[in-house]
């Protein structure tokens, strides 16, 4: 082999060196991120799991309120119709 294919095949060898350096390198950082994307994967799903979680006790205290509003509503036709029940009785006992 002349000198010329000797450094070639020494610069040829060089380049596979770098080449699989920067491979090796580029890999790391793949995994470093695909480790990153898990871990925030993660913090999403649970962020999403106490948003639902949420969204269900907004669900139930809604469903509360209205039962509330509607008691409220139904008492206060009771006390306008026992209201309306004293005025007529007293009305009554003033004629008498």
């Amino acid at each position: 082999a002349s000198p010329c294919e000797a450094e070639l095949q020494e610069l040829i060898h060089q380049i596979d060196i770098m080449v699989n350096n920067k491979k090796l390198e580029w890999e790391r950082k793949v995994r470093a991120l695909e480790a990153r994307m898990d871990v925030r994967d993660q913090e999403l799903a649970n962020a999403q799991s106490k948003l639902d979680l949420k969204g269900q006790e907004v669900g139930i205290l809604r469903q509360k309120l209205d039962s509330l509003q509607k008691t409220k509503y139904e008492m206060a036709q009771d006390f306008e119709a026992q209201l309306q029940a004293l005025k007529s009785q007293v009305r009554k006992s003033q004629i008498q």
